[in-house]
């Protein structure tokens, strides 16, 4: 049986997996398996492929032993975002025969928001806090492995809103201010360091290429008729509400100095709560992911 080793990164602050071994000793996790942490709050599938997807508010847990949370958005589940990473997992394993590392909070959003710092993520609750520490250190511990492997990794944060304009909305740390500048102005270096792509961005790979252009997700999603802001047809918000990434994004990120590329994908209820679109979605977005990762390879 092959069980996780839990360790405390140096400097992070999170619970990371050291390394998985089974009862003969043999360490090596299997891509496609799921090990798990302290109470089997935090799952971590296993993946092969420079490609990192988190799901922090898809859970449904609500143990007694942790405390509803009394700050923030407790209560607010970001329905079918876990059904819809495990289809996520199935597409890419029928697309290429290989699996992202996906690591999912399966406590309901009341005992647990994963995507806050962590005093506002568990109110200081020791079991909410071990679970936070394990969703964190788990992305550390893929970002790390991927690093090695690879160089660099995509890092999707996968969320779900209930705006009233049903558009998938794609975060890189930009408010809606800021998309609505000019190219020119989005690649100045400076902007271009405040963004979830930080110093990875060049003369080819602008930051405005990347988050709108014909380089973006926004666009491949687009192609696939999966209305997308920000894109080529829609580059900007406007005024109607956008979500533009948070906690998770932010730390996970190049913008915080890691070897990772980051998005928030934010997606509707209408593309979320009906099964069958759900499941097109999955294999439409893993078909946009493999695009864009196709377009920015060195």
């Amino acid at each position: 049986m092959i069980f996780p080793i839990l360790v405390v990164a140096a400097g992070t602050g999170h619970t990371g997996l050291l390394e998985c071994i089974d009862s003969a000793g043999v360490g090596a996790p299997i891509p496609g398996n799921s090990v798990f942490g302290k109470n089997n709050y935090i799952e971590y599938v296993v993946g092969n492929l420079p490609v990192i997807i988190s799901v922090p508010h898809g859970g449904f847990l609500k143990p007694q032993r942790i405390p509803d949370r009394e700050l923030g958005s407790g209560g607010r589940q970001d329905t079918k975002t876990q059904e819809l990473a495990r289809e996520i997992i199935e597409s890419f394993r029928q697309q290429t025969g290989k699996y992202p590392h996906v690591i999912i909070n399966r406590l309901h959003r009341d005992k647990l928001d994963a995507n806050r710092e962590q005093f506002d993520a568990t109110l200081d609750d020791s079991i909410a806090t071990i679970a936070w520490k394990e969703f964190h250190g788990f992305i550390d511990s893929a970002q790390r492995t991927l690093e090695q492997e690879w160089g660099r990794s995509l890092y999707i944060d996968l969320h779900g809103h209930r705006h009233s304009w049903q558009v998938a909305e794609l975060g890189y740390l930009l408010v809606s201010g800021q998309l609505n500048m000019s190219d020119k102005q989005l690649d100045s270096i400076g902007m271009q360091q405040m963004t979830s792509f930080g110093h990875f961005t060049d003369h080819k790979l602008t930051a405005s290429r990347l988050i709108r252009g014909d380089w973006s997700l926004g666009a491949l999603l687009e192609k696939e008729g999966i209305a997308t802001v920000p894109s080529p047809k829609i580059p900007h918000p406007g005024n109607k509400p956008y979500f533009s990434g948070g906690y998770n994004l932010e730390q996970h990120s190049a913008f915080s100095r890691r070897n990772a590329w980051g998005i928030q994908v934010e997606l509707p209820t209408g593309i979320r709560e009906d099964e069958a679109r759900r499941r097109a979605f999955a294999d439409t977005f893993v078909k946009s992911l493999l695009g864009f990762l196709a377009n920015v390879r060195e």
